[in-house]
């Protein structure tokens, strides 16, 4: 599915010089995008413990924001004017709106004439001197100022980087934030159509934000920077970010287009930057083959850098604090699933995070292969490391189950992994495009139950079971298969599960297994609907290996295979056959084993002493390999070998 072209080729071998990623790299690069985002429901919990949990009712639709900021990087302030324009959905004598109570509103106008306003916690009720009609565009401007609260992480934050310790600020909104700092709608049910963003600022500084940058105007001491972004977006994607910014741009060409990367870096970081964002080309490019066009291609694709170790993807203009390969795609990701298509509750918070993580996950498979087993098994090993715990969030109060590393990440990634199994490649990523193109959700919020019908619809697939099972069903199975052959090449498979949560009674999957004797291997898909169920299968050989899931397509954890002897009896792991034995010259030895190994051939007396050695590789399976005698006396001898995880030795009688 990823074109390959010349340009593509040089960039792909690029990034493999440039690369040296190890497992633990990528292991952190995962902890780093998860801590950032349970650091925003940090800032939601303690808006809670305050009373935040009451919020502005939706009974109209914003249409646009015209947002003027004043702002220092080096003082913990704002002062702002907000221009709303908003269309009842009925008609109302008054308006609510999300706002700190810890700011200032200094007036509200309306038509030049200046309303009353009550507040209750954050929420701020705007009265108006007469009903307003339904479906008829009308306009508030608002007056503010303050010192933001600033929870966890923080919403609105100052501080100071390098070593001239330079001032920065930015904001970082999800899920509840920007109240802190904009008076706003910040529910899942209404984006605001356009925007356009006005930040004055000491000169010498730059500013940056969302959409295009239409003008920077320098006036004495201050410069105000003015940003456009004509997509709709949620209230918590809007941003600012202020400091000494280097600029530079990447250009990511496509057939017909190209996106440009705007990026905004500390300048004792360039170089790093540099390196990093290079990457993001190939990354856009593969998640266009993927998926579609970059959702915000008229506009731009943009970096800005804050003080933080993870990234926050900002509509337009992701801020990141480091440059790591997994953190930039996913980060890239979330413009496709989040902001382009945003979760429509926060318990549905796996449409964003799971897709964003499994997207990662596919520029380890389409552009670095080799960390793509690992990424896999990693993401797997999360998520078994405890027995309980659904994708789907029942408790949105609770700030490490929303945003948990090991379910709404991990888990949510693996159960889009083995949707693409149980649809096909084909039908999944159909179905993925179809739901981010429907009319009704792109641009807007979707639910679970959208992307299901959305995969229902291009499989041909019943996936109610599936996501009874993997999305509301809690833990995962582990497998115990057993099997035997006969001479015919006849095999038998039997396959029993257990469940680590007793809210599934059974996890229904296909299941892919290799069969192989060292020389030749088939994959096999055997459908598993129930406990116990066996399975006969004739092959062209004899295989002495099975493997289970080699792909890691199943969420899982304790998994064990045992070959079976023709009486029920376990095969050992490892086996040395001699032939001929007794033998004169020349014999053949055969070693089954279960996994590829080093190994050291040693030919030992009678009395113990060394008489011929090697070295050599064995694979999984059965490995037939000559021993040449003619040169040893006759008499008894121990041929013993030794590999990784074994050693095993047979008597044989040279003549």
């Amino acid at each position: 599915m990823f074109r390959e072209t010349v340009s593509r080729a040089i960039l792909m071998l690029a990034m493999l010089l440039m690369l040296d990623f190890s497992l633990k790299a990528q292991n952190d690069d995962f902890e780093t995008i998860v801590q950032t985002e349970k650091s925003a429901w940090l800032r939601n919990q303690k808006a809670q413990e305050r009373g935040g949990l009451v919020s502005a009712v939706n009974r109209s639709d914003i249409q646009y924001c015209r947002l003027h900021w004043t702002v220092d990087p080096a003082v913990k302030y704002i002062r702002g004017t907000v221009m709303t324009v908003f269309e009842p959905y009925e008609i109302l004598s008054s308006l609510e709106f999300d706002f700190s109570e810890a700011l200032t509103m200094d007036s509200v106008l309306y038509h030049g004439q200046k309303l009353i306003f009550t507040r209750l916690g954050d929420v701020l009720t705007v009265e108006f001197p007469q009903n307003l009609a339904a479906q008829v565009k009308d306009s508030l401007t608002f007056y503010y100022q303050g010192i933001p609260t600033s929870t966890g992480f923080g919403s609105f934050e100052t501080g100071i980087h390098g070593p001239d310790s330079i001032p920065v600020l930015w904001t970082l909104s999800e899920p509840y934030g920007a109240k802190e700092w904009w008076p706003c709608k910040q529910s899942l049910d209404d984006k605001i159509d356009s925007i356009d963003v006005f930040i004055n600022h000491p000169a010498g500084y730059r500013a940056a934000s969302n959409g295009l940058l239409v003008s920077e105007v320098t006036i004495g001491n201050t410069t105000t920077t003015h940003w456009k972004h004509q997509y709709p977006i949620a209230a918590y994607l809007i941003c600012m970010a202020v400091t000494n910014y280097v600029e530079y741009e990447n250009l990511a060409p496509f057939n017909g287009n190209t996106t440009t990367i705007l990026n905004y870096v500390y300048p004792e970081s360039v170089s790093a930057a540099m390196e990093g964002t290079a990457e993001v080309v190939a990354q856009m490019q593969l998640f266009d083959d993927l998926f579609g066009l970059y959702p915000f291609q008229e506009e731009k694709y943009g970096h800005a850098q804050f003080n933080w170790g993870g990234g926050m993807e900002h509509q337009t203009m992701t801020f990141v604090g480091s440059w790591g390969f997994e953190l930039l795609g996913h980060e890239l990701a979330h413009h496709w699933f989040g902001d382009k298509v945003t979760c429509g509750t926060w318990q549905d918070i796996w449409l964003n995070e799971g897709f964003a993580t499994y997207l990662s996950g596919l520029c380890y498979e389409f552009l670095l292969p080799q960390y793509w087993q690992n990424f896999k098994q990693n993401r797997i090993d999360i998520s078994t490391n405890e027995q309980d715990g659904s994708v789907f969030v029942p408790d949105t109060t609770s700030v490490a189950r929303v945003f948990s590393g090991r379910l709404s990440y991990a888990k949510g990634a693996m159960v889009l992994h083995m949707l693409r199994w149980v649809c096909g490649d084909d039908a999944f990523f159909e179905g993925v495009r179809n739901y981010l193109n429907d009319p009704n959700l792109a641009y807007s919020y979707a639910k679970t139950d959208d992307l299901k019908n959305h995969l229902e619809l291009s499989s041909g697939k019943n996936l109610n079971g599936f996501f009874a099972d993997w999305y509301y069903g809690e833990g995962y199975p582990g497998y115990q298969i057993s099997w035997s052959k006969k001479p015919t090449n006849e095999v038998t498979i039997k396959i029993d599960q257990t469940q680590s949560s007793p809210t599934v009674s059974f996890f229904e999957m296909p299941l892919q297994l290799k069969l192989s004797d060292g020389m030749s291997d088939t994959m096999v898909v055997l459908n598993n609907t129930s406990n116990g169920q066996s399975f006969t299968l004739q092959l062209d050989f004899s295989p002495t290996m099975l493997e289970f899931d080699p792909n890691l397509w199943i969420v899982s954890r304790n998994n064990f295979v045992q070959e079976l002897t023709s009486t029920g009896e376990p095969v050992p792991k490892y086996d040395l056959t001699i032939m001929p034995n007794p033998t004169h010259g020349k014999a053949h030895y055969q070693l089954r084993i279960d996994a590829g190994s080093e190994i050291e051939v040693h030919l030992i007396n009678a009395e113990g002493r060394l008489i011929k050695q090697d070295q050599s590789f064995a694979l999984p399976g059965v490995n037939k390999m000559l021993l040449d005698v003619h040169d040893v006396p006759a008499g008894w001898y121990q041929l013993q070998i030794t590999g990784k995880d074994f050693q095993i030795a047979k008597k044989i009688m040279v003549q």
